[in-house]
């Protein structure tokens, strides 16, 4: 992948976040330090990313996308109800069937969905 300024800026926003920003939250975010980044920029710069291994995808079930810095093995838990994504950091062992079948995993993507303890009052 070739150097950009605006691929280095989106880097440095989503590195420096643990909230799971949004595409629009990103896009915010770069304009406050390049005010002429455009949405569009924005856009293809994180399917580069997440293209490339850079970053994580997330997709809530209302469809949003979020997008996740931090690519160290880790699960994620998201709310039905009110969204937030919360990283789970207890590595799970891959199942041993992998192994049994000859299968060889190069990536792996594991999100629980369900509701969190505020949501379930």
């Amino acid at each position: 992948m070739r150097y950009s300024r605006q691929r280095e800026l989106v880097t440095e926003i989503i590195k420096g976040r643990k909230d799971h920003p949004t595409a629009d939250m990103i896009y915010n975010s770069a304009r406050e330090i390049e005010p002429n980044i455009s949405l569009g920029t924005v856009y293809r710069n994180l399917k580069l990313l997440s293209d490339d291994g850079v970053i994580i995808t997330l997709e809530t079930q209302d469809k949003r996308v979020h997008y996740d810095g931090d690519i160290s093995r880790h699960s994620h838990f998201i709310c039905n109800e009110c969204g937030k994504i919360i990283d789970l950091f207890k590595p799970a062992d891959a199942p041993k069937e992998l192994d049994e079948s000859g299968l060889t995993v190069t990536g792996e993507k594991c999100i629980y969905y369900g509701y969190c303890a505020d949501c379930k009052k």
